[in-house]
């Protein structure tokens, strides 16, 4: 082989190596860039009617203040007709009530970027229609809100409604009956006041595997560069 050959085959695969190399960062960066989402969704229908909330065991969420019921579990304990009308899960029946505290809680192993849920509103102490409040925290700071709409009734003859909050980096949501003018939940409100199924949220990803993947193939094509 001549020197010129030798010389070749070296310079081929230093372009080789740099493209090799191009193409870890371009994963790394990409991978750093990009949002891909890994919706879950929480429906209750595979809980136990009486569990608490807290004893589902869910590795994405940690969920307090209420209980799983079965609509037919809601009439006996509320007298308040339920089957077949308060679910939103196509041939579900189980849903989550704040039987055991004023506000549904939502604590998030990894943050999270959006959050969905279909609510009931049981009337408030007054008979009125109730309002559910859905507040968004990162850390301590309020970040996101929404406000159910009283006006929407339902086939339940109760106030139902879908609300839903968005931003990159929520740690933390409460579902509660509250004052929408002030946006808090109402301490003294009846526990039993708000219904939740079909909790859809979107946790942020994790950028490290595939930042470690692309700096690896940096790495292994800045050696064959030598």
């Amino acid at each position: 082989m001549t020197r010129m050959e030798r010389c070749g085959i070296r310079q081929r695969s230093r372009e080789a190596a740099g493209a090799l190399a191009m193409l870890g960062w371009l994963l790394a960066a990409g991978s750093l860039a990009a949002t891909p989402s890994r919706a879950v969704t929480i429906d209750f229908e595979d809980a136990a009617p009486g569990t608490d909330a807290a004893d589902l065991g869910q590795p994405d969420v940690e969920i307090a203040g209420g209980l799983v019921l079965s609509e037919e579990l809601v009439e006996i304990l509320l007298g308040v007709p339920a089957s077949g009308k308060w679910n939103t899960t196509e041939d579900g029946e189980n849903g989550v009530l704040n039987t055991l505290g004023a506000i549904l809680s939502l604590d998030f192993a990894v943050a999270i970027s959006a959050l969905d849920v279909d609510v009931l509103a049981l009337p408030n102490e007054l008979g009125e229609p109730g309002t559910v409040l859905l507040l968004a925290f990162a850390g301590d700071q309020l970040v996101s809100s929404d406000v159910s709409d009283p006006s929407a009734i339902g086939d339940s003859g109760l106030p139902e409604d879908s609300l839903a909050v968005a931003f990159d980096g929520i740690t933390r949501v409460e579902i509660c009956a509250g004052s929408a003018a002030l946006l808090q939940c109402l301490d003294a409100g009846l526990p039993t006041s708000v219904w939740a199924d079909e909790i859809l949220f979107e946790p942020i990803p994790e950028p490290a595997t595939a930042v470690l993947l692309g700096l690896t193939l940096a790495a292994l094509a800045s050696r064959r560069g030598h």
